[in-house]
């Protein structure tokens, strides 16, 4: 019986790791539809590919901090990304961080221009342990538990705080484990609406390379035979296939959206319910990224 389960273990394992394999492959081969970026950054968009044995479609632009300033900006009130971009005078940008829906305000520690806006709320607890951090030269991502981003704010003057950290120093965060801990966990009852690991949704996330590249990486979600979004272990697969070395998740559902100022809305935002890039949502903060020229 025990060489039986081994077995039966090991042969799980393998399709496991073929199926990854071929995901990975599939991905680096797809079509793509390049974007039109300034100088010094480059995008595309992968469009109705299958993977994870779904329609997938996904946004990336990859651009270099020694030509474009990020910034965190935060409208007056919740605002289309496209307009907030548009007034900031970007060249292109996402969606970044979580609010509280009941009062239209950031839910997680935010620091603008050396002050501190917002503080990490109880019920983001869950989810966010990690923080962005941005300067003129680089963006910096790291774990940092909800509530202890005081170490940070002695150091940066601009920070996110977000979740889950998904690729941490080149070695990406098990969530697919902790997923089957949440699920046997639960007995078969739902985990909770913020809780968003085992469920397929759009997603938003910022990393870096080793060469201290920065990427804007955006997975459409909720259109059926377009786009079926992802998984936190499914998004941080997406992100060791782009080679990042450091990764967060900054938001996800209908919020998540990617504009150029040369393409407009550049994803399908599912806010409308239509594949269409119409769909926009009223955001809270997002990433600005506007070339140095």
């Amino acid at each position: 019986m025990k060489k039986l389960l081994f077995f039966a273990t090991t042969l799980l394992f393998s399709f496991s790791v073929a199926a990854q394999n071929s995901d990975a492959e599939t991905f680096a081969a797809a079509p793509r539809k390049a974007l039109n970026l300034p100088k010094g950054a480059s995008g595309y968009t992968i469009e109705r590919v299958t993977l994870f044995d779904s329609p997938q479609t996904i946004s990336v632009i990859c651009y270099s901090p020694k030509r474009f300033t990020t910034s965190i900006v935060l409208p007056e009130k919740l605002t289309p990304l496209s307009k907030t971009a548009t007034a900031h005078g970007a060249d292109f940008g996402a969606n970044a961080g979580y609010w509280d829906v009941k009062i239209d305000l950031p839910s997680t520690f935010l620091k603008l221009n050396g002050k501190q806006i917002a503080t990490t709320a109880d019920f983001e607890k869950e989810r966010v342990d990690g923080v962005v951090c941005v300067t003129k030269k680089r963006v910096i991502i790291d774990h940092c538990k909800a509530g202890e981003e005081g170490a940070y704010a002695a150091k940066y003057d601009n920070i996110l705080a977000s979740g889950p950290v998904l690729i941490d120093e080149g070695k990406s965060v098990d969530h697919e484990g902790y997923e089957k801990t949440l699920v046997e966990a639960s007995h078969g009852k739902d985990i909770g609406a913020y809780y968003t690991y085992i469920r397929r949704h759009p997603r938003t996330a910022i990393g870096t390379d080793h060469k201290g590249n920065i990427y804007l990486v955006v997975v459409d979600g909720r259109s059926k035979g377009n786009a079926s979004g992802v998984t936190i272990a499914e998004l941080t697969k997406v992100c060791e296939w782009l080679g990042l070395t450091d990764a967060i998740n900054l938001d996800g559902g209908s919020s998540s959206t990617m504009w150029s100022k040369q393409d407009g809305v550049i994803n399908f935002p599912s806010r409308n319910k239509k594949f269409d890039h119409e769909g926009e949502r009223r955001v809270s903060s997002i990433i600005a990224v506007k070339s140095k020229k």
